[in-house]
């Protein structure tokens, strides 16, 4: 007891003049430390991703005055939330007048469309909205690619955030309105708000307006099981990001930025690490919007469902990237007449489809050469089904479904790697030309083995244990559903044991310095 009596008197007599000798040097005082402090907290330098802890107190916050206003105050609420996230980065303030401008032009033009009885008047009013959004967009994504093919010096542009989610979910409900399968939506709120919805203009889903607008005026209480499958969700995403895709990345990008440096060996897995970080990634990262979206009371339209599942290739793209799949197939395969034309003219349908598909994705040939590839692929087992029904019929391997599944899989998804190869090269800075080297190079020898890899990667065991298990664990997690739609049917222990050993993976072996969401940049 003397001791504490002496040690508070010490403080007593000292206290004062080691405080006051601290706040004459503090930065507190400094009046540029405010500044800086402000700016950060408001201004940012990039915009805000799902993954900083910035977004979860944004959305949580968000979350809670919007189950707390009045009805009639949500969707105002909402679309201030929405615009907030996008001015987040103080670059984006001076682009926010594309996405006003793009919101403002498509909503007019489905005004007209809905209502004019002359077809040529309702035609000019499509073509204006398809003209202003898809220049807006090229501008943006292709002015430097074709310049450069024209020999013009490339200008500096800066990216516009989630410029071809919102551009096609607007020009596709101008498109929708015309065809018929969309109501002309009067209220300039809910229409601002469908284009500018916060957690689909990052990552999409391109949300139609027949599914997303119904929801926006009907908005629903809060519950429960929602909310915390939503949560659930995010989680999930989370873990696919960080700890699968993040991981994959310190891998693929040693490997696709220094090729020679490595065997055949090595190229080929780096190949196929790719196509599952593609995966792991994107998806995850729509399992964040979607979860946002479930947070909020709203159900967004699902983006993949277990592409690597599929028999065919066919199959492959029908669960891969599903809104923008169904985009291109609604506003250009069957305008363009689809299926239901010549044999040669089909094909070409479907191989124009895939090569915007490629432009999409970014102004590089690689990524051309990746959507003609998979045009390619596509047509090979449109036209080639029949033979391979005959063969099939007469393959022994085929008699046993399980192990035709997985031969049928396999080659499947093999092809998708293949193509891939040239995605990923163009992701990593590289050209075609790189894409030929690593499938030149897949039989060479030379670079260090396998087993080497993680200690010069520098990844620990317990890492690659977290990777492989947490591969399987999706794979055999998502075979029975939607993961917020599994989750609330395990057993209540169960539950939260994976919600545990979601986070301590996460904090363990997230790669929190991995570079940003791939789709992020198209």
């Amino acid at each position: 007891m003397e001791r504490l009596t002496a040690l508070a008197d010490f403080f007593a007599a000292n206290g004062r003049a080691e405080f006051l000798r601290f706040w004459e040097n503090a930065p507190l005082r400094d009046p540029a430390f405010w500044q800086v402090f402000w700016d950060s907290l408001w201004t940012r330098d990039a915009p805000m991703a799902f993954l900083s802890y910035t977004f979860w107190v944004f959305l949580a916050l968000c979350a809670l005055a919007y189950y707390l206003c009045p009805r009639v105050i949500k969707p105002v609420w909402l679309l201030l939330c929405s615009y907030a996230f996008y001015l987040y980065d103080r670059h984006g303030t001076a682009l926010v007048a594309i996405l006003i401008g793009a919101t403002a032009l498509t909503w007019l033009c489905g005004l007209a469309v809905g209502h004019l009885k002359s077809r040529p008047a309702r035609l000019v009013c499509v073509w204006l909205a398809v003209l202003c959004c898809i220049g807006t967009l090229g501008y943006y994504k292709y002015s430097n690619f074709f310049g450069g093919l024209l020999g013009l010096a490339p200008t500096a542009l800066p990216a516009v955030l989630g410029l071809s989610y919102f551009i096609f979910q607007a020009l596709g409900y101008v498109l929708d309105v015309y065809h018929g399968t969309a109501p002309v939506e009067h209220n300039p709120l809910y229409y601002a708000l469908y284009v500018s919805f916060f957690p689909c203009i990052v990552s999409g889903p391109i949300e139609r307006a027949d599914h997303l607008i119904p929801q926006l005026r009907a908005p629903r209480g809060f519950q429960y099981k929602r909310v915390a499958g939503g949560a659930f969700r995010m989680l999930w995403g989370a873990f696919k990001k960080l700890v699968i895709a993040g991981n994959l990345d310190v891998f693929t990008r040693a490997v696709f930025t220094d090729m020679p440096a490595y065997g055949g060996g090595v190229l080929a897995l780096a190949a196929v690490a790719f196509s599952c970080q593609l995966y792991m990634d994107f998806s995850g990262y729509c399992d964040l919007a979607l979860g946002a979206g479930q947070v909020l009371g709203y159900d967004l339209l699902e983006n993949f469902d277990r592409p690597f599942h599929a028999n065919t290739f066919a199959g492959l793209w029908r669960r891969w990237h599903i809104s923008l799949t169904d985009w291109f197939r609604r506003h250009i395969y069957f305008p363009l007449g689809g299926s239901r034309c010549a044999a040669w003219r089909t094909a070409l349908n479907t191989m124009v489809v895939f090569l915007v598909s490629g432009l999409w994705h970014g102004a590089a040939m690689g990524y051309v050469v990746w959507g003609a590839l998979n045009g390619a692929f596509m047509l090979i087992g449109r036209y080639t089904a029949p033979l391979r029904g005959k063969l099939a019929a007469r393959n022994p391997l085929y008699r046993l479904t399980p192990l035709k599944n997985l031969i049928q899989r396999c080659f499947v998804f093999l092809l998708f790697v293949f193509c891939c190869v040239f995605f990923a090269t163009c992701y990593y800075g590289g050209d075609t030309a790189d894409a030929l080297y690593l499938l030149g190079h897949l039989g060479a020898g030379g670079g260090p083995a396998l087993a080497q890899l993680p200690a010069l990667l520098g990844l620990s065991t317990l890492t690659l244990y977290i990777l492989g298990g947490g591969i399987l664990l999706v794979e055999v997690f998502e075979y029975f559903g939607r993961p917020h739609e599994v989750i609330r049917k395990l057993w209540l222990p169960v539950r939260w044991v994976l919600y545990y050993a979601l986070l301590f993976a996460i904090l363990l072996a997230a790669d929190f310095g991995a570079s940003g969401f791939v789709y992020g940049q198209f």
